[in-house]
C-alpha cells in the first residue's frame, strides 16, 4: 500500500457511483434496493463479524439506496425490513410540510376564537372533527413540536400553550 497526497476538488469531484464500496456493502446495497414491503432479510454474523457492526452497515446500505429500514437485532442475526409507509426524502418531506400548514391552520383558528390556553390534545380533536388526519405515530408530540415553533403560542406546561396574538 502506498499513501499519497489528493486534492479537496479530486475528492469533491468524484462521482459517488464510482466510488468503491467492498463485494459485501454492494450486495447489502443490492439486498435493500429490491427489498419489497412486508419483506423481511437478516444478516448473520460470520468470521470476526459481531452484530454490533452489522447493524451500522445495514443503516448505510439503506442510506445509499434511498429507502427507509427497520432493523433489529437477535442473539444470532440483525434483521432488516422497509418501513411501513417509508417513502421517498423529498415527499416525505412535503407531507410533513402538508401536516405543519395543517397544524398551524388549526392552532389559529383555536388561539383566536378562544383565547385562552389551548393543548395539542385540542388541536388534534379540532383536526379528526374535521376529518383530518395527521398520519403521524405520536401526533401529540408533533403538534407540540409545531406550537413550540410559533411565535403566536407561549408554552406555558406540558403540551399546553397560550395564544399571544
Amino acid at each position: 500500500m502506498k499513501i499519497v497526497e489528493a486534492t479537496l476538488a479530486d475528492m469533491r469531484n468524484t462521482p459517488r457511483g464510482r466510488r468503491q464500496r467492498s463485494p459485501e456493502t454492494q450486495k447489502l446495497i443490492d439486498s435493500i434496493t429490491q427489498l419489497k414491503q412486508g419483506q423481511v432479510m437478516a444478516l448473520v454474523p460470520e468470521g470476526n463479524e459481531t452484530i454490533k457492526k452489522l447493524r451500522p452497515r445495514i443503516s448505510y446500505a439503506a442510506r445509499v439506496a434511498g429507502r427507509k429500514v427497520r432493523i433489529a437485532a437477535d442473539n444470532d442475526k440483525v434483521m432488516y425490513t422497509l418501513r411501513s409507509g417509508s417513502r421517498s426524502g423529498s415527499s416525505s418531506r412535503a407531507g410533513a410540510a402538508a401536516r405543519k400548514a395543517k397544524v398551524q391552520a388549526k392552532a389559529l383558528e383555536l388561539g383566536k376564537r378562544r383565547k385562552s390556553n389551548i393543548s395539542a390534545q385540542d388541536v388534534i380533536e379540532a383536526l379528526t372533527k374535521d376529518g383530518a388526519s395527521l398520519g403521524v405515530a405520536r401526533p401529540g408530540t408533533m403538534v407540540g413540536a409545531v406550537l413550540r415553533s410559533m411565535p403566536e403560542f407561549e408554552r406555558t406546561g406540558s403540551n399546553t400553550f397560550k395564544y399571544k396574538g
